[in-house]
């Protein structure tokens, strides 16, 4: 599975990233985590089977949706964000994505 983390700047979800992945590799679910910022959203959306986005950038949803033409996009938990708890975000990836 390949997840999509947008943010403002693509920095902050780098940390968030590692521990998505760890929380899946854990799991014994293969999945590629990658962070970018809003501006190259564009450039990743089609690479991804999910789209996250940072609490800060909510506002930019249906915008992404359009580009997403179908995949879920969902606004990461902000507390989840906040203390970087991957395997929370990680278990609402599973949610959004029918435990896939």
């Amino acid at each position: 599975m390949n997840v999509l983390l947008l943010c403002s700047q693509g920095m902050s979800t780098g940390m968030l990233c590692d521990r998505i992945a760890a929380a899946a590799k854990e799991d014994g679910c293969e999945m590629t985590v990658w962070a970018a910022s809003e501006i190259k959203a564009r450039e990743h959306v089609g690479k991804a089977d999910i789209i996250l986005l940072g609490p800060q950038v909510r506002y930019l949803k249906s915008r992404i949706e359009e580009m997403a033409e179908g995949k879920p996009v969902e606004v990461i938990d902000m507390m989840a964000y906040g203390t970087m708890d991957g395997k929370k975000v990680y278990n609402d990836i599973k949610k959004h994505m029918g435990d896939k």
